[in-house]
């Protein structure tokens, strides 16, 4: 195979992955697209992903896959939603007793998407905002923060593990009596 049938069947394979419907005005991913225009395009776009691994520091090893589905609304001209679920399942170190434990991630996906050309200027008090941008945004970047913020901060193999057991009581170190429980 030379260079230009490699394009091609690259091209070709790129094109077979998505499909649009245009009576919904949607998009549907197969696979996992890497850079999305926001700014341009119908909307809702719609995307199922399954991906085999991620790029996120300070979680566990990826077990299976990461199923993300997402629905990105547009609600003005630099203001976007972003709708969905996240989930998967990881393996984690207990961080009490350093067993290595199954951590399941299934949570959901609420928040707003703004351009990063007005990070400074925004003035809201939205709690979840995603900064990016829109002319060139990376739908990795998206998932990973999502994830980073649903991965539990403390990982424990059950719930007994993290209860405080009884405290030790230490008993004073009195040298002299030995001798009085011998007198007595």
């Amino acid at each position: 195979m030379n260079w230009m049938e490699a394009i091609l069947l690259n091209i070709t394979n790129d094109i077979n992955n998505f499909s649009e419907y245009e009576t919904l005005g949607s998009w549907t991913y197969h696979s996992r697209p890497k850079i999305l225009n926001l700014n341009e395009g119908s909307f809702p776009i719609e995307m199922d992903l399954k991906l085999n691994s991620i790029n996120v520091p300070d979680v566990g090893i990826l077990k299976d896959t990461l199923d993300v589905s997402l629905k990105i609304s547009k609600l003005s001209l630099n203001l976007l939603k972003c709708d969905g679920y996240i989930s998967a399942k990881f393996i984690d170190t207990c961080q009490y007793c350093l067993k290595d434990t199954e951590v399941l991630i299934d949570g959901s996906v609420d928040v707003t998407i703004k351009d990063i050309k007005e990070l400074y200027a925004d003035s809201s008090e939205q709690d979840q905002t995603h900064y990016q941008d829109l002319e060139y945004f990376n739908i990795d970047n998206l998932i990973e923060e999502e994830l980073a913020l649903i991965y539990p901060d403390i990982v424990k193999c059950d719930r007994k593990c993290l209860e405080k057991k009884d405290p030790l009581i230490e008993e004073k170190n009195l040298p002299f009596k030995k001798i009085r429980d011998l007198i007595d």
